[in-house]
């Protein structure tokens, strides 16, 4: 799905936010990008999985400036030492509208920086191909590498063969213990959980006497995903009592809207209040499901989500889809690009972990977040 760029133009006060969302995959295809090619590459089943979706989208008008507080700060603070240099980006997918807003982001703010060329390759969640893709940086002298990482050890080994090579890692969203990374840009997963936890627990004490039956669609294949699943557990059980919560179903999916669905569709004769939704394809195959069985006084929650499609669900008061946590594109991008920046500027006291922050969002703020699709 080619993706508009991002324009830049509200301003910070307008995103408090920090949603899959962490990425999922496509096909084994993968795709490159250069300053001066700037088509965002998709897989074969990606395009499959957001045809749906594609007549209705429409991208920010802005996120770069609005997704921290500290943005304008931090460009006022710009060294320029990424000018000329060439910047590769191993991407661990481009799935979902999360994923190809981050590499839109990536295309829309490299300029700022100067970065004469930008590189993106789709590993569409293969650590094969995404370590083929490392190799192919190191072999073609890249300045920098940026990296979503699909296995946090099994990516080490060629790692290890970029800092041979004076190249330095710095890695967005999925994140490695490696010895030599720069720093990770991500958000706290665990963050995501409770915040879901605690929208779902709020809307139990008012809607259902404090007592909530709910359906899980995890995806535990990701360990910084299934940390989502992990946290919201233990912070509804927390809130609520575990005797005023009841499980209907905790089933991994198989990152497809249509596997959602069907997890959805077979446990449909069971009563359940919540649907929690790891990523926003998990969300969306529920709502799905639930909408062709004309189900009641059932709803969907998200655990990540962003764009067009999750916004103008919360805007039109759907039926289903009622939350989900916000995660900004622009702001891991841009935190990336900072750290790189920094690190070429000689900067020797970069954060190990960069947190971006994150927000909720719902009914009662959704008017916030509508600014940032047309």
């Amino acid at each position: 799905m080619k993706m508009k760029k991002l324009v830049t133009m509200l301003a910070v006060s307008a995103m408090l936010t920090g949603m899959l969302a962490g990425c999922t995959s496509g096909s084994e295809e993968t795709g490159t990008t250069t300053a001066k090619e700037t088509t965002a590459p998709q897989s074969t089943e990606a395009k499959k999985e957001t045809e749906s979706s594609k007549d209705t989208e429409a991208k920010a008008e802005s996120e770069t400036d609005t997704a921290m507080t500290d943005t304008e700060a931090k460009e006022d603070a710009s060294t320029g030492s990424l000018k000329g240099k060439r910047i590769a980006v191993a991407h661990i997918s481009m799935y979902d509208e999360w994923c190809t807003g981050v590499y839109d982001e990536l295309m829309a703010q490299k300029d700022k920086y100067g970065i004469a060329e930008l590189n993106v390759q789709d590993a569409n969640f293969s650590i094969e191909t995404q370590k083929k893709n490392v190799e192919d940086f190191i072999s073609q002298g890249y300045d920098a590498i940026l990296i979503d990482i699909v296995d946090s050890e099994a990516i080490k080994d060629t790692l290890d063969k970029a800092y041979d090579a004076g190249i330095p890692i710095v890695a967005f969203d999925s994140g490695t213990d490696w010895e030599h990374l720069i720093s990770h840009i991500k958000w706290d997963h665990a963050e995501t959980g409770k915040l879901t936890a605690q929208w779902v627990a709020d809307y139990a004490t008012k809607n259902l006497g404090g007592k909530v039956k709910v359906g899980m669609i995890t995806y535990n294949t990701l360990a910084h995903v299934k940390v989502r699943g992990e946290a919201f557990t233990e912070e509804l059980e927390s809130l609520l009592g575990v005797d005023n919560i009841e499980y209907v179903y905790k089933q991994d999916f198989d990152q497809t809207r249509e596997g959602a669905s069907n997890i959805t569709t077979n446990n449909i004769a069971k009563p359940v209040d919540v649907i929690w939704g790891a990523v926003d394809n998990a969300a969306f195959g529920a709502k799905i499901a639930l909408e062709n069985a004309g189900a009641k006084d059932t709803i969907v929650v998200s655990a990540g989500g962003w764009g067009a499609e999750t916004f103008n669900a919360i805007n039109d008061n759907n039926q289903y889809y009622k939350a989900a946590v916000a995660v900004p594109p622009a702001g891991i991008v841009q935190y990336s690009y900072d750290t790189l920046e920094k690190y070429f500027a000689g900067d020797k006291d970069i954060p190990k972990t960069q947190d971006i922050e994150l927000k909720i969002v719902d009914a009662s703020n959704i008017a916030d977040y509508m600014g940032y699709i047309k």
